[in-house]
């Protein structure tokens, strides 16, 4: 039987001293300044670009603002009506065939005057 050979014969040569050693610290710093001045440059470079054009660009639409208002006007509209059919149901269940008080406004405790009927007590 025959020794096996421990040796590695690879097709890899062994790396050269000087790229095994890491770099020095201020090549490192500079790199790393060079990194941070070419990014500013360039983010510099693009804002004056955008700058450029701006005054040529189609002015932003105020559709979904105003679709969003709209959304939320009809929602609060709905929200009233379903509160204050909620409210004479509620009345009519202990009075009924009665004609239904107003309903007091929930956010609102300044002076009011009611055109037709009487003025409601105050808040319990």
């Amino acid at each position: 039987m025959g020794v096996r050979s421990t040796h590695h014969t690879g097709s890899r040569p062994s790396p050269s001293p000087a790229a095994a050693t890491p770099p020095r610290s201020y090549e490192l710093a500079s790199s790393l300044w060079r990194m941070y001045a070419d990014r500013v440059y360039s983010r510099w470079e693009k804002t004056f670009l955008w700058d450029m054009i701006e005054p040529y660009r189609r002015p932003k639409s105020f559709t979904p603002l105003i679709a969003i208002y709209v959304a939320a006007f009809y929602t609060g509209v709905i929200g009233a009506a379903i509160t204050e059919q909620l409210y004479k149901e509620r009345y009519w269940e202990d009075h009924p065939g009665e004609a239904v008080p107003l309903l007091r406004p929930k956010f609102y405790y300044g002076p009011w005057k009611i055109m037709r009927g009487e003025a409601l007590p105050p808040n319990q």
